[in-house]
């Protein structure tokens, strides 16, 4: 996790309710690449792969409600993306905390689409 004293990204997706994720929740095979690392294959569904699909189209930050931070840690630790927590300084004129941006740094390919998850 690192910090950041700038604004975010103008592409970052701000999701503020879990229709802003991504609407499917089918079962997806993805080959993921990560730097120094051989390709490995993943069947995500549900919950993960509305998040990686979301990751897919740019940067994301989440309100509190939508919770996608256990599903971020998921990603991380069993299925093997590389995804970076950068932190930004909220307003504290407003009383925002600081908040993190996530950003997929992983090459992630959809490999079948009519896979479906058990």
């Amino acid at each position: 996790m690192s910090s950041n004293q700038l604004k975010p990204p103008a592409n970052a997706q701000r999701i503020s309710r879990r229709a802003d994720l991504s609407p499917n929740r089918q079962g997806v095979w993805i080959q993921i690449e990560n730097e120094g690392s051989e390709p490995t294959k993943a069947l995500l569904s549900k919950s993960k792969r509305q998040v990686v699909d979301t990751l897919l189209r740019g940067p994301v930050y989440a309100a509190s409600p939508v919770r996608i931070s256990d599903i971020v840690h998921i990603l991380k630790r069993d299925v093997g993306l590389d995804i970076e927590t950068k932190m930004y300084p909220g307003d504290p004129d407003n009383g925002s905390m600081s908040y993190g941006v996530y950003f997929l740094r992983s090459k992630v390919t959809l490999l079948d689409k009519r896979e479906v998850a058990a």
